[in-house]
């Protein structure tokens, strides 16, 4: 066996130290309104990071601007060690992605699509032959594997969206609302999948979702975005002991977001 000089080992162990993300001064700005506002944060390689916010905060374009699918207006962004201004393609190579809008073509089949996302990431034919038939038994779509995406329930068609995500074996996963359209047994699979990634696989998880519970469940660290801006980032219990001792998730989001409200706009009494 060939030695890797200490030289390249060194540099293979400091790519694993830097975080899986390191946003800074991330802005968006669609004209007059501004998508999201200045903000820093830094994501865990391995971990489970929660992202919080209620619709139009901003959580949606951050993850668009973090695979390069949207240019930011000012700021930078870098998804395992790289930049994604400069190297966008060989990020979303690496990642896989759910929308929270999500809509696939009607007229192929769930096992004709998965293949279908498999050939845009050049992966040899027979890895994508078992990598489908594998997400078809976990997400239990075989029975209606060869039936055109047209007649699947909100349901299923989220269980093939989050299959298209994990075609690749992502080192970064970004699920934008993943649980929406799940039901119980669904959401519990998926939440222990979640884990399973993250614990055997060190595969990083940005979760966004407007279902608190189901991120108490996952993260240790969450991120609120408020009205555009960072408004709370860091670890749960540490979070809760500094707005009053919350003991759920919904009590600390809510306190979060009543002192950013009662602030009055951008912080201000």
């Amino acid at each position: 066996m060939t030695e890797t000089p200490t030289s390249a080992r060194s540099t293979e162990r400091a790519g694993e130290a830097t975080p899986a993300i390191e946003i800074e001064g991330l802005t968006k700005r669609f004209g007059e309104v501004t998508a999201v506002d200045d903000v820093s944060l830094q994501v865990r390689r391995g971990e489970i990071f929660g992202f919080m916010g209620h619709n139009g905060a901003g959580k949606t374009t951050t993850l668009r601007m973090l695979l390069g699918l949207t240019p930011p207006t000012s700021g930078q962004a870098r998804v395992l060690g790289r930049d994604v201004a400069r190297d966008a393609i060989e990020v979303r190579r690496v990642s896989g992605y759910l929308p929270a809008s999500y809509s696939l073509p009607p007229d192929m089949t769930a096992r004709g699509f998965l293949h279908y996302v498999g050939a845009m990431f050049s992966l040899p034919r027979d890895v994508v032959a078992a990598r489908v038939e594998e997400l078809l038994v976990r997400f239990e779509l075989g029975a209606a594997a060869d039936r055109p995406l047209r007649g699947f329930s909100t349901g299923m068609a989220q269980k093939v969206g989050l299959a298209q995500a994990l075609v690749n074996e992502p080192r970064l996963l970004l699920l934008d609302e993943p649980t929406s359209g799940l039901d119980p047994l669904g959401r519990h699979d998926l939440l222990e999948l979640l884990r399973e990634l993250a614990a055997d696989r060190g595969t990083t998880i940005v979760f966004s979702s407007h279902i608190l519970s189901d991120v108490a469940a996952l993260c240790r660290r969450v991120a609120i975005l408020h009205q555009a801006r960072l408004v709370a980032c860091g670890e749960v219990e540490a979070l809760a002991q500094e707005n009053g001792g919350a003991q759920t998730m919904d009590d600390l989001y809510l306190a979060i977001v009543r002192r950013e409200i009662a602030r009055g706009p951008r912080g201000v009494a």
